[in-house]
């Protein structure tokens, strides 16, 4: 289709579809040529882009224009959705526009709504770190892809290993396939080349729930020294605790009912309250909201410049008292 528009939180995943339509589209010789990329924060990017996916490519294969976070998805000007309207069912077929975003394209706009009539959409989302199932048969698949003959048992550790980090899983398995040259892969091969630093922000959550400060401490070295950036570390923390502190309100209101439990507190899961309620039963309804406060204070603090590590350092010692 001329048109293709992809969104979801997994970063990672959306930069290789980004690739292999790329080399699809794009003849290899000419790549540089029929391809073009627009910031979304220029005035001129869309006018821009409209003049370019009207163009033939040169000399051969197709042409690829990429519009990452385009305003497109937001809200246009009336000239932006009369000159769309007109160009959407004239792209040569040997064009491709492709969008992508972090947020779900809203089809409550105009410009959505238009793009949605010609685009294919594909939505690349983040498994969460606690669907464990879900994220081992993901490394599978990986596995399959790069040719790693990986164990079940393999899987399951490397998952315990990267959580829901798709590109360092990625990374982690092009390692083991270099190191295995062909062999089997199995659980003791992946905890001795895989580093424990690759924790999970989850694992930190757990952490501070329980009040362990060293181990919280040793994980925030962890996931620093594995390029996690601080804000999402802050975002899954955020996630956890807003969801411990709603499960915990609503078992102490009398609440029995999962699913009406389940809808408050997003969970897509009904099952995944019985851990949750074991997790809630010790702590205090006066900590989980303390522990949200101190997560906005650390955002704020990150927001404003603050060191990354220090910050977190400070901040989670405070969370886990």
């Amino acid at each position: 289709m001329p048109i293709q528009i992809y969104w979801g939180e997994d970063e990672f995943l959306i930069h290789r579809a980004t690739q292999e339509l790329r080399a699809h589209i794009l003849d290899k010789d000419w790549n540089c040529v029929n391809y073009s990329e627009y910031p979304p924060d220029s005035k001129e990017t869309i006018p821009q882009a409209f003049a370019d996916i009207m163009t033939p490519p040169l000399p051969t294969g197709g042409r690829l224009v990429h519009l990452p976070n385009s305003s497109l998805l937001g809200v246009c000007s009336k000239k932006a959705l009369v000159k769309l309207e007109h160009l959407l069912p004239a792209i040569p077929e040997t064009n491709v526009l492709l969008i992508t975003s972090f947020n779900k394209p809203d089809g409550r706009n105009k410009s959505v709504q238009l793009l949605l009539e010609y685009a294919l959409l594909k939505e690349f989302p983040l498994i969460p770190q606690w669907q464990t199932d879900a994220l081992i048969q993901q490394v599978r698949t990986f596995a399959l892809e790069i040719d790693v003959n990986l164990t079940f048992d393999g899987c399951r550790q490397l998952v315990e290993s990267v959580g829901n980090n798709t590109r360092l899983a990625f990374t982690e398995l092009e390692k083991l396939k270099t190191y295995a040259q062909g062999g089997i892969v199995n659980t003791s091969v992946v905890r001795d080349l895989v580093s424990a630093s690759a924790a999970n922000s989850l694992q930190l959550a757990r952490a501070i729930r329980l009040g362990n400060v060293s181990q919280a401490l040793e994980l925030v070295e962890n996931l620093i020294s594995c390029n996690e950036p601080a804000l999402r570390i802050v975002a899954t923390l955020t996630t956890a605790f807003r969801t411990w502190l709603i499960v915990k309100l609503m078992v102490a209101a009398g609440c029995k009912d999962d699913s009406a439990i389940a809808k408050v507190a997003e969970l897509k899961n009904p099952k995944r309250l019985y851990f949750l309620r074991q997790e809630v039963a010790t702590v205090s309804v006066a900590k989980l909201q303390n522990a949200l406060k101190v997560l906005l204070e650390l955002e704020l603090a990150l927001k404003n410049g603050g060191d990354d590590k220090l910050t977190l350092q400070t901040q989670i010692i405070k969370l886990c008292c």
